[in-house]
């Protein structure tokens, strides 16, 4: 059951769902759908994702299920990622409040944000996996100073030329997280860490 859409992004739509287990427990996830061009990206696409299903670590946003769908009415393919519901927000929103309330983020709370994406960050791409869309509204905040990286992104989704235009013309906020190299579709460790540091730096300057 579809409880609430998250704003969407050039990538996708996000949902909170409920999931009604056989128990009659019930479980909020959240729901990425991302519109395909043709079957053939769909199943590239979730055939990439699957990496993301063996991640299993305390700073990282477990994925639980992905799906590939058709919807009648818009005659559209959609990559589904089914993702564990943080119940909070995302860092962009603590940095907004911040810069409005002319209020510094502490020092403890930057180092132990740091720490915790540095050490993320350092178990995917031992598995050569990027996280290609490192942004403060893709950290989740999970409690006063613990995060949780979300919503990575596949090559062959981030190389779609139409979504990266969308992406690019929307708004300069987007580049702002972007590795220069990343324009010309060219995603490595390098261009995470580069984007960590963005976010590194709009945190200390609020």
């Amino acid at each position: 059951q579809v409880l609430e859409q998250l704003q969407p992004g050039a990538l996708g739509t996000m949902l909170v769902v409920e999931l009604k287990t056989q128990k009659g427990a019930e479980k909020k996830c959240i729901i990425k759908q991302v519109e395909c061009i043709e079957e053939k990206q769909a199943n590239e696409a979730l055939k990439e994702a699957r990496d993301l299903l063996k991640l299993h670590h305390s700073n990282i946003c477990a994925y639980k299920e992905l799906f590939v769908t058709w919807d009648n009415e818009i005659s559209s393919l959609f990559l589904c990622l089914v993702m564990q519901h943080s119940g909070q927000g995302d860092l962009s929103s603590v940095i907004k409040e911040k810069r409005q309330q002319s209020e510094k983020i502490t020092d403890r709370v930057i180092l132990k944000f740091l720490g915790q994406m540095v050490d993320a960050l350092f178990y995917i791409h031992k598995q050569n996996i990027f996280h290609r869309n490192l942004k403060p509204s893709n950290i989740l905040v999970t409690g006063e100073a613990s995060f949780m990286l979300s919503d990575f992104s596949t090559e062959t989704l981030m190389t779609d030329e139409m979504k990266w235009k969308i992406r690019v013309e929307e708004s300069s906020y987007f580049k702002s997280w972007m590795a220069p190299e990343t324009f010309g579709f060219s995603f490595t460790e390098k261009s995470d860490i580069w984007s960590l540091g963005c976010i590194l730096l709009d945190m200390m300057t609020c």
